[in-house]
């Protein structure tokens, strides 16, 4: 059962995909300038001299982090991972900002202090955003009986493991996915390059 934040969260990536992403994959680095958000490479952090476990020990992770202050925006991430993490990694950063998680004060990278109840709402509403920005609800349930999740993956620029977590919580949530998800954005590239035998999650 989805909650109230669980639809808010919904209804945002529904909005962004159908004012940006009506093309697959979506571009996420062009949203990311889009919302005004500068995105910083470890490798730029780096060659300004910082180590890398001090950089990793910063963002509390070796993925990435969402700042926000006065002077604006930024997602600092790892651009030595795979091109699926990264994408995945900007898109969750990003709903951390248009969720405004980073607006909040116990958010700082400087001094998380926010419980981990907090943490574990954030992340998920963060991920979840993410997923639904990426590989839409609607391209999920279009294609779960005859393409296998590999597949799907594939066209959407998202590793088979966010595939699998993002169906998982389509499957547990798809009545509601259905009335508050619309947009439907154009394939662009076959989803399947060689017949696949229908595969769906497992409900359990």
């Amino acid at each position: 059962m989805m909650t109230e934040r669980d639809r808010a969260v919904a209804e945002l990536a529904d909005e962004l995909v159908r004012r940006h992403a009506l093309t697959l994959p979506v571009p996420i680095e062009r949203i990311c300038a889009l919302y005004g958000a500068r995105l910083l490479p470890l490798s730029e952090l780096t060659g300004r001299g910082m180590a890398r476990d001090a950089v990793f020990a910063c963002w509390g992770n070796s993925d990435g982090v969402a700042l926000q202050s006065r002077s604006g925006c930024t997602i600092a991430y790892n651009d030595r991972l795979s091109n699926a993490r990264m994408r995945f990694t900007l898109a969750e950063e990003l709903m951390h900002l248009l969720l405004g998680h980073a607006a909040d004060e116990g958010f700082s990278v400087a001094r998380q202090s926010y419980d981990a109840a907090t943490y574990e709402r954030f992340e998920a509403e963060a991920k979840h955003g993410a997923s639904m920005l990426l590989l839409p609800p609607t391209v999920y349930f279009r294609y779960r009986e005859r393409c296998g999740l590999s597949a799907i993956a594939s066209l959407c620029g998202v590793s088979h493991a966010c595939a699998w977590t993002a169906a998982r919580y389509y499957e547990e949530n798809e009545a509601e996915l259905r009335a508050l998800f619309h947009a439907a954005p154009i394939v662009t590239g076959s989803p399947v390059s060689r017949p696949l035998r229908p595969r769906r999650v497992s409900r359990n």
